[in-house]
């Protein structure tokens, strides 16, 4: 199998990423910054990507087949609150990281995300012109405008995932689940809709993505949509929790630092006919984070990261 270089691979889908093509029999260099990781058979580094110098001479010595970029800035409100933090990490490393993908020819998969839309119209298809409302979605966009200016045979993927995190920082599922264990009412947005995918289905997606070479902007999420909070119920319900608990409310009601879009649904039409296969239900990935929980995936995947007496 070829070699897949994996920029943020602590992070939520770096982490699973590395696991799943490690475990498809893929070489995988796995890029770290602040919290490095360890598994068999998987070479790692832990470089800061946003230093301009170091991706190119990075990949210089890596030579790799593919590169998947995960790296980020993904908090929305401190991307509010800090953009010349949120510019430097979505769109300066995702140019850097393009640059030096093209440079020793490597194809490219450049992750990016739903909320470009403004969503008022919702169910977006890649032709769709993107309205960004936010500084994180602001620099997403220019992030997805840098890579397709300097690497015209990447892909550039929009989506928005949950699972299981290899950190201790939560997901949002894993930040529904911890709000239901606690067993105190919590809210959730009735009136923000988009269309998740399992992190593990995703990187299935992204790796078959990268034995075909797809180039051009493509959505990868999953096939329906729901607002946040039936996605809560849903995920209450799987795992056998007290959705009672979950409150209704509209976002409008919430003080957030960052405006967040209403509706992020896309339509993932094209990417089902590039790969022949129907993108998945969300209420089937959140039935195989379930399954995935009974068979001990979270351990296996806290192990990969390296902790401070290990």
């Amino acid at each position: 199998m070829p070699r897949v270089l994996i920029t943020g691979a602590s992070g939520l889908l770096g982490a699973n990423l590395t696991l799943e093509a490690s475990n498809a029999g893929w070489g995988v260099v796995a890029i770290c910054h602040q919290h490095p990781i360890q598994l068999d058979d998987v070479v790692v580094y832990c470089r800061d990507l946003a230093a301009s110098d170091v991706p190119q001479a990075l990949f210089r010595e890596t030579r790799p087949d593919v590169v998947i970029h995960c790296a980020a800035a993904t908090n929305v409100d401190a991307c509010e609150r800090d953009p010349e933090l949120a510019y430097k990490l979505n769109r300066d490393m995702a140019r850097a990281v393009a640059k030096a993908a093209k440079s020793v020819g490597a194809y490219l998969v450049h992750i990016s995300t739903d909320a470009v839309f403004d969503g008022v119209k919702g169910n977006y298809s890649e032709e769709d012109q993107p309205r960004p409302i936010n500084v994180y979605a602001e620099s997403k966009l220019a992030g997805e405008q840098a890579v397709a200016k300097v690497h015209d045979g990447a892909a550039i993927v929009r989506t928005n995932l949950f699972g299981w995190n290899a950190q201790d920082k939560a997901s949002l599922a894993e930040w529904f689940l911890h709000n239901f264990r606690r067993g105190k009412p919590f809210n959730g947005f009735v009136d923000v809709w988009f269309s998740p995918i399992l992190v593990n289905q995703l990187a299935r997606v992204l790796l078959r993505m990268s034995e075909r070479r797809l180039a051009g902007v493509f959505h990868v999420a999953g096939h329906d949509c729901m607002t946040k909070y039936d996605f809560g119920c849903a995920l209450g319900d799987a795992f056998e929790l007290d959705t009672g608990l979950l409150q209704p409310v509209s976002v409008d009601d919430v003080n957030l630092s960052a405006r967040r879009s209403k509706c992020l649904c896309l339509k993932v039409d094209k990417i089902e006919v590039e790969l022949g296969e129907v993108m998945p239900c969300i209420k089937d990935g959140i039935q195989l984070m379930h399954s995935l929980h009974e068979t001990g995936f979270k351990d296996e995947l806290k192990r990969v990261l390296v902790t401070a007496g290990g």
